[in-house]
């Protein structure tokens, strides 16, 4: 790795100790990553930075884009901002092309960007279900087949497609939120057979929840923002151990990662015990609607 591209940044010990017998796949690679410039994204892309990689910051906030560019590239590395919509279809091709033809190929991609809306679903206007299946879904959609067909003619590449233990899991008073993520989980498993004869790998991301401004965004109707915090857990995984986790998996061509435990607990529980999910959603209807305007 250069070193020029540590200053400012320090790779957490255990991610070392696992990736130090192999060779980094991030050196000297272009990536983007949408939703990059906070959260879980913008760890992310200080993360790839860090481990020489030529990062492309795209968010549909222009200025928080600019800045955590600006952040990269003090520790010395090279980074980009771009302003981009996901759930524009035009735009997302565009952005996949212009990068391709300023650097030559794109060889990661990152659908990361995403937001949440949390309601009784007789209180969602097919509007709303609309704006989260533009993001979360369609934006997914966009970004697969644009890096897909730039990856496809190079014969080489990586789409990573963060979806959400939601994806697996169905949680009720999150009805759009679930169904999106189900399409990513879907979409990503039946593409990734496709890809790989055409050397294109796909790796699946389901996060348990994580320690982001992500929830702070969340609409939410029905109830109050502190009764809504009440349904989550107490202890969730930061954005950057989030960032080291998906960066190894995908670095050791993992098909799919969940995280952390109560994900994966999840995982299991909703495979081979559906009942304690339908026990769960039960319980959580009941309480939510106690707590209803």
């Amino acid at each position: 790795m250069d070193k020029s591209c540590r200053r400012g940044h320090v790779t957490p010990p255990a991610l070392n100790n696992r990736t130090s017998e192999m060779k980094n796949p991030y050196k000297d690679k272009t990536v983007i990553v949408t939703g990059g410039a906070s959260g879980m994204g913008r760890s992310l892309c200080l993360g790839l930075a860090s481990r020489g990689a030529r990062v492309i910051v795209a968010d549909i906030n222009g200025e928080k884009a600019r800045r955590a560019a600006d952040e990269i590239k003090g520790m010395g590395c090279h980074a980009r901002a771009v302003t981009l919509d996901v759930g524009d279809e035009g735009a997302v091709f565009r952005a996949v092309a212009d990068t391709a033809a300023e650097f030559g190929s794109i060889d990661y991609f990152f659908n990361n960007a995403g937001i949440g809306i949390s309601a009784d679903a007789r209180d969602l206007t097919i509007e709303q279900w609309r704006k989260i299946f533009d993001v979360n879904l369609f934006g997914v959609l966009y970004g697969t087949m644009a890096a897909y067909a730039v990856m496809a003619r190079q014969g080489r590449g990586h789409i990573v497609n963060v979806a959400s233990m939601a994806g697996f899991a169905p949680f009720s008073i999150n009805a759009p939120y679930t169904a999106a993520k189900y399409g990513v989980v879907g979409l990503s498993q039946a593409l990734r057979h496709e890809t790989e004869g055409l050397g294109v790998r796909m790796t699946l991301v389901c996060p348990g929840i994580v320690r982001t401004s992500f929830y702070d965004a969340i609409e939410i109707i029905g109830t109050d923002r502190d009764t809504y915090m009440e349904f989550m857990p107490r202890r969730l995984i930061s954005p950057d151990r989030a960032a080291e986790i998906i960066l190894d998996g995908v670095a050791r061509k993992k098909a799919m990662i969940v995280f952390p435990f109560h994900a994966k607990v999840l995982w299991w529980v909703s495979r081979f015990a559906p009942f304690v999910m339908n026990f769960i959603n039960r319980k959580m209807v009941r309480k939510y609607r106690s707590l209803r305007k």
